[in-house]
């Protein structure tokens, strides 16, 4: 099976950024951006994180695994995190619409969204964590792999918060 590289050029960035921010920038009454990110992340999105915590399990710990296992650990952590977890968090914590579908510009409540990611982001480790063990084909007894394990979530969760929270910046308060 061939393999296929993706290179980041300047033009790859641009792309990437454009797509990335080009929910902010939508103004029509068919979802909100964090809605439509929303969908991206979790159709397209997850392949990519599992590719790229893969690739930094074997490049950065020389820890061989199964990729698909990551891949599949992230849409399943994802689906549960971010579309069960966070809102229901974020709903107790004062932010009754996570998605922003029917909070107007300026009074979307920032604090609860950040409570619903944090409770999402420790769902993550304890969800993906069984996966992440059995995508390493080198097993050991010892907790050597925790590190790893917890670097490349963290790395790629705070991308993501990273992006989440610059789509609902623009139009939040704290509460």
């Amino acid at each position: 099976m061939p393999k296929v590289r993706i290179l980041m050029t300047k033009e790859n960035s641009l792309i990437l950024l454009i797509l990335l921010l080009f929910p902010n920038f939508i103004l029509a009454n068919a979802g909100s951006p964090m809605m439509w990110f929303g969908f991206i992340h979790l159709v397209w999105i997850n392949a990519l994180i599992g590719i790229y915590e893969s690739k930094i399990l074997t490049s950065k710990f020389n820890i061989s695994n199964r990729k698909w296992l990551i891949i599949f650990a992230n849409y399943i952590s994802m689906f549960i995190g971010l579309y069960f977890i966070a809102p229901h968090f974020s709903e107790l914590s004062g932010n009754t619409d996570f998605w922003g579908g029917k909070t107007r510009l300026g009074e979307y409540e920032l604090g609860g969204f950040l409570i619903g990611m944090g409770i999402s982001f420790i769902a993550t480790l304890i969800i993906e964590f069984p996966f992440y063990f059995l995508a390493i084909k080198q097993k050991t007894k010892d907790w050597s792999i925790i590190k790893p394990f917890i670097f490349t979530n963290l790395t790629t969760n705070l991308i993501m918060f990273i992006i989440y929270f610059i789509i609902v910046s623009f139009g939040a308060k704290w509460n």
